[in-house]
């Protein structure tokens, strides 16, 4: 889809947070709210993971490039968070969604799991583990790594092929 989503394809259920949607994110731009996501997505990612399945497939990719914009570890952990927060709202309701948005999940979980697979990540997770002295065998892939990997591969089940 490469035209703005309707209100109704934003605000499917009439629910507050689908309301919420529509007043951040109708009649805007992919690159519109991309600008911002940088500065706010801590606050958006909500109305996005609520919005209408059509809405939130047009809006996804604004979301995806957080994963280039950011280059700081700290940051994109926490962009990871929410997208995995995000889609696991999404699959609560599984039976409603379209092919295009949990095609636009899939993308999501890509983006999470090339970073976690990421020289940055590693090297972030090393860091942690060494500031709390994990054992240096448990470096190569620190616990707190694999737990979120495997978060990622339960998330890609959920979602099926």
């Amino acid at each position: 889809m490469n035209t703005l989503p309707r209100k109704e394809d934003i605000n499917v259920y009439d629910s507050l947070d689908e309301r919420s949607a529509v007043r951040e994110f109708y009649g805007k731009t992919r690159e519109q709210i991309f600008k911002e996501l940088i500065d706010g997505y801590q606050y958006l990612q909500e109305s996005l993971a609520f919005m209408g399945p059509v809405g939130f497939a047009y809006y996804a990719p604004a979301w995806e490039r957080l994963f280039t914009h950011f280059d700081d570890a700290e940051e994109l952990e926490v962009v990871v968070q929410w997208t995995r927060c995000i889609i696991s709202i999404r699959c609560i309701s599984m039976d409603t969604e379209t092919p295009e948005s949990i095609a636009a999940m899939h993308r999501m979980l890509d983006c999470c799991e090339a970073f976690y697979h990421s020289d940055t990540c590693l090297n972030y997770y090393v860091e942690e583990a060494r500031l709390y002295g994990y054992a240096e065998s448990l470096l190569a892939c620190p616990p707190e790594l694999q737990k979120e990997l495997k978060a990622c591969a339960r998330l890609r089940a959920q979602l099926g092929k």
